[in-house]
């Protein structure tokens, strides 16, 4: 073991002569590097220099990051990820419109390709840029998003212009693809705050539409001058969107522009000229959301089918009506209406002399209603008048009715020309000895020609089950 000793010492020193040149090789490399690293890092902060100056310029108070990974663009700068051209700025496909950007919508419009975004400043000022009104999208031409940040901020204050603000135009049924979108805006002032043509499942969301001289929002048809076709506006979604004293209606759908299948989630009809919620159509959606103080009725339903009411607090409308009414329906086969809170105080000063509005819904001439888990309150005739109906359902037993001094029904559910009024299901006590069922295995409870009783019908006829009163 003693004669190894030497050679074990001779290679210890080897070893530790090789680690020290690996360590001084490494702190080379490591010098190099760090010369390297301070170099990129002097590009990319006068990048970043570059960039936030160019920034500046385009946009105040807007601002933008831009990061690249790639050594490539570090040694030879940063790719500009906007465009600034005289007095616009383009952010990545974003064109932006106030100081520093573009002076007005149809500016940035006509800028614009398919895909971009035109985004309203807080610093827009329509009167002062001298916006062009009516500011008209025209989706035959480009898919263009028109937003701005928060509707409190951006504003399109049309004041000045007795012209509509925002007409937006789609290609109706040739392109059921390429949505129009708006969103993200308070509009002030004009005519129409949001005129809707030919533009089939679009998309609007988080409007305030206000003051305007007649409609909030308008669904219009439209006629294509090159075929003769009408386009419709179908499948159009409305989310969290109000009207707020608006000379003319606050939501307004027009007949001849098929729309059908709209939907208005949590939006709020306040204090219009005209009606909250003006509905045409089959199969539209009215689910959350407000109509109250409205001039006239706080929901019209007229000429559809299958229309759901759901949700919804209803109050205070027909202000300018001599006999105020909540909610009114007309020819609205299929119309539901359900979970709403329906209170028919006078907050503010009105045009009639009622102490309350008289009715919450009246509906005429509508088959297959059906009103249900209602809450209702404050009505000095009742809840619920129906004329002419065939095979209204009530749900009777499923309401709310808060008021000692009022009923639920403001007129007899049995008569006005009603045919097979119901609740649950079961036709209402009448006389069914003449009745036609509404199919085989129908249920009534039958009172006249001296019985009274629960009635099944099938094989043809009528079946008594006599009762005993309790």
């Amino acid at each position: 073991m003693s004669e190894q000793e030497p050679l074990q010492t001779g290679d210890a020193a080897q070893q530790t002569e090789d680690a020290a040149q690996r360590i001084e090789a490494a702190d080379r490399q490591t010098e190099v590097a760090n010369q390297r690293t301070e170099a990129a890092s002097g590009d990319v902060d006068s990048g970043r220099r570059t960039f936030m100056q160019a920034l500046t310029i385009g946009a105040a108070g807007l601002g933008v990051a831009a990061m690249s990974g790639n050594a490539a663009a570090a040694e030879e700068g940063p790719s500009e990820p906007f465009e600034v051209g005289g007095d616009a700025l383009n952010l990545g496909g974003t064109l932006v419109v106030g100081d520093g950007g573009y002076d007005t919508i149809t500016q940035a419009w006509d800028a614009a390709s398919s895909g971009d975004t035109i985004y309203v400043h807080c610093s827009y000022d329509a009167e002062a840029a001298g916006e062009p009104f009516p500011v008209v999208l025209d989706y035959e031409e480009k898919e263009v998003m028109l937003t701005g940040g928060h509707p409190s901020g951006s504003v399109i204050d049309a004041s000045h212009s007795n012209e509509n603000v925002i007409e937006v135009l789609g290609r109706g049924m040739n392109d059921y693809r390429n949505n129009p979108v708006v969103q993200n805006l308070k509009i002030v002032g004009g005519d129409v705050g949001l005129r809707v043509r030919a533009a089939p499942f679009a998309s609007f969301e988080n409007l305030v539409i206000y003051r305007t001289g007649s409609h909030g929002v308008s669904i219009e048809g439209y006629t294509d001058p090159d075929s003769g076709r009408n386009k419709g506006t179908f499948g159009v979604y409305f989310h969290n969107c109000q009207t707020w004293v608006c000379g003319g209606d606050g939501f307004r759908t027009e007949g001849d522009a098929l729309p059908h299948g709209t939907t208005f989630t949590n939006c709020k009809a306040s204090s219009n000229g005209g009606i909250g919620f003006r509905l045409r159509g089959y199969t539209n959606k009215l689910i959350g959301g407000a109509a109250q103080l409205n001039h006239s009725y706080g929901i019209e339903a007229r000429v559809g089918k299958a229309n759901l009411i759901q949700n919804c607090y209803i109050e205070g409308n027909s202000r300018a009506k001599s006999y105020p009414v909540e909610l009114y329906a007309s020819g609205a086969d299929g119309l539901t209406i359900s979970n709403c809170y329906f209170n028919g105080i006078n907050p503010r000063s009105t045009s009639h002399n009622h102490d309350h509005v008289l009715r919450a819904i009246n509906v005429h001439e509508s088959s297959k209603l059906s009103i249900r888990d209602c809450t209702v309150r404050n009505y000095d005739e009742g809840f619920i008048a129906t004329f002419s109906c065939r095979d209204p359902d009530f749900h009777a037993a499923s309401h709310y009715v808060l008021d000692a001094t009022h009923g639920l029904f403001a007129t007899d559910p049995t008569g006005h020309g009603n045919i097979r009024p119901r609740s649950d299901g079961m036709i209402l006590p009448s006389d069914l000895s003449d009745a036609e069922p509404l199919h085989d295995y129908d249920m009534g409870y039958h009172v006249g020609g001296g019985k009274e009783g629960l009635a099944y019908h099938y094989d043809g006829e009528w079946h008594l089950m006599e009762t005993e009163t309790l």
